[in-house]
């Protein structure tokens, strides 16, 4: 593998896609930030990946560095190509063709709306999606079912792929009843969405694990060759109620055990092959291993 990652050269393909770069010492946070998370580094990174027995990553632009991707870039540089892969955040009005061309230059596969901080009425998302196909690029939505509902049309009519993060906030408690479920697995039959089992500390009602390896397993059923796996590493934005967010304050990190986690996606995918196109195959051909 080049780069100077410490992941050693016969380590596991298993592909975390949807990880975080927060390096504020080298690449401050944007002024308008709506909150602060800690540092966590390309060196911490690597650790979690050594724990993990992952071998490669997707790193996902975070809100607090807006649509300056550099930590971004940089972390794809020192993690390398046999590594990294990276999805960024523009600005669809500004961003030129040129820093775009450079992004995809560097690792940078995916373009990210980010609608469940920024909002969203369609627009953005089309604006991206336009953006994005000259050059190749995914795009990929942080939003829940309402918002993927609402806009349908532009999703299933995307010119190039698209992909759903965070289990696209479908509720696993409600079971098969579970509002936008039965859509969700309509969408993914069609073979051009992808979904991210990832981060189910930010699904509704705090989730039972239970619960969530019974909703992986439906999608699995839907269609497995369109689902990733995905962490969320260093799993920021999860803070109690009564708390509010601010500039100054430091965010804790949410506590997950991602061993575990990882385990549970194995259970659910039902078969070692199933399990090996989750966690190997399907990030291989969306990203460009």
């Amino acid at each position: 593998m080049s780069g100077s990652t410490n992941i050693p050269s016969d380590a596991p393909t298993i592909c975390d896609s949807h990880v975080h770069v927060l390096d504020p010492e080298r690449f401050p946070y944007a002024d308008d930030r709506t909150y602060t998370p800690a540092p966590a580094t390309v060196s911490d990174l690597e650790t979690f990946m050594q724990k993990t027995g992952v071998g490669r990553v997707v790193l996902v632009q975070p809100s607090v560095y807006g649509t300056d991707n550099s930590a971004l870039v940089d972390g794809l540089g020192k993690l390398g190509p046999g590594v990294a892969r990276g999805v960024a955040v523009i600005d669809t009005a500004r961003t030129s063709d040129a820093e775009l061309g450079s992004l995809r230059d560097h690792g940078v596969r995916g373009l990210r709306v980010n609608v469940a901080v920024h909002g969203d009425d369609g627009s953005a998302l089309a604006a991206c999606i336009d953006r994005a196909a000259p050059f190749g690029l995914a795009v990929e939505i942080y939003a829940g079912m309402p918002f993927v509902l609402a806009h349908r049309g532009i999703i299933e009519s995307s010119p190039v792929p698209v992909v759903l993060d965070h289990y696209a906030g479908v509720d696993p408690a409600a079971g098969s009843a579970a509002p936008g479920l039965f859509e969700l697995t309509e969408i993914l039959r069609t073979g051009h969405v992808w979904l991210k089992m990832s981060a189910p500390y930010r699904l509704p009602n705090r989730p039972a694990s239970g619960d969530v390896e019974a909703l992986s397993r439906r999608l699995v059923r839907a269609n497995v060759d369109r689902l990733l796996w995905a962490s969320d590493w260093p799993h920021t934005g999860r803070l109690p109620k009564e708390i509010t967010r601010t500039q100054d304050a430091i965010d804790p990190f949410f506590d997950v055990d991602d061993v575990s986690v990882l385990a549970a996606i194995r259970r659910a995918a039902g078969s070692d092959e199933n399990a090996h196109r989750i966690l190997v195959d399907n990030p291989a051909a969306l990203f460009g291993f």
